[in-house]
């Protein structure tokens, strides 16, 4: 627990052994009320050996649908505070939890994603490469251009006002749709702008993509799994999710202010 509120974390994994257990070792057991284990891939004796509750797809269903198979077990647990982890993601401080739950209280924002995951939101060099910095007064908040969901946080009130995972998503747009959907929602600031911790890749280490062990490349071509999803996002919105229309910053900060004032807690020293 966190503050007397239940923590759940699940994770998603797929062929990924040393990832999937690196993830766990590094898990803060002594915080977490609730953990689930989603496995996507072939099943090895080590999963059995994890002292969680695991859920092992007989055949294998793709990102979406694990996702949601995490996510209902912990609304199951009735737990306040989510996170959906994938299994190239590891924690490096283990206040990262803590540190989006007080961010969420702060701002009002219902949902983040990590945004050091890949390089779409870093420079060159390998630093964080955000697209505004929201300055609240007392603290300032980094703001992303691009979304990714290796590592979501969601509050409970998030998930019962917007609900899971479009299950059509084999494993391409799902967090994409899903964090679309809760922006609609007003519960998180409009597209193209996703808030994070400050200095989140001190928090979670990334261990990068390969396409060996990619769920993609197990199943079908990335080329025809990226379709499919792009094909659904657009009947589903009316477009595809670069051509999401923009705001400008001005109207981005009075959103932020907004988000505040209806849902943010002051947190005093």
């Amino acid at each position: 627990m966190i503050d007397g509120k239940k923590i759940g974390v699940g994770i998603v994994t797929y062929n990924r052994k040393a990832g999937l257990l690196k993830l766990y070792q590094s898990l803060p057991r002594d915080i977490i009320d609730a953990l689930i284990v989603v496995n996507d891939g072939a099943y090895y004796p080590e999963l059995g050996e994890l002292d969680c509750y695991l859920h092992h797809n007989e055949v294998n269903q793709g990102v979406g649908r694990s996702k949601n198979i995490a996510l209902r077990y912990l609304q199951a647990e009735k737990v306040d505070h989510f996170f959906l982890i994938e299994d190239d993601i590891f924690i490096k401080d283990a206040a990262v939890f803590a540190q989006y739950i007080e961010l969420s209280a702060r701002t009002g924002i219902q949902h983040f994603n990590f945004s050091q995951h890949g390089d779409k939101n870093m420079h060159a060099d390998g630093t964080p490469r955000p697209c505004y910095t929201m300055d609240y007064g007392d603290f300032t908040m980094p703001v992303f251009p691009a979304c990714v969901g290796a590592f979501c946080y969601y509050s409970q009130q998030c998930l019962n006002k917007v609900g899971l995972m479009d299950e059509i998503y084999y494993n391409a747009v799902e967090h994409l749709d899903h964090t679309y959907g809760i922006i609609k929602a007003g519960l998180h600031p409009a597209y193209h702008y996703f808030p994070d911790i400050a200095n989140s890749g001190d928090y979670l280490g990334d261990e990068g993509w390969s396409p060996q062990q990619s769920t993609i490349s197990g199943k079908l071509s990335s080329r025809a799994v990226s379709l499919v999803a792009a094909t659904h996002f657009q009947e589903k919105h009316g477009c595809l999710p670069p051509k999401i229309p923009a705001i400008g910053t001005e109207a981005l900060k009075k959103e932020l202010l907004a988000l505040r004032k209806r849902y943010g807690v002051r947190v005093t020293a």
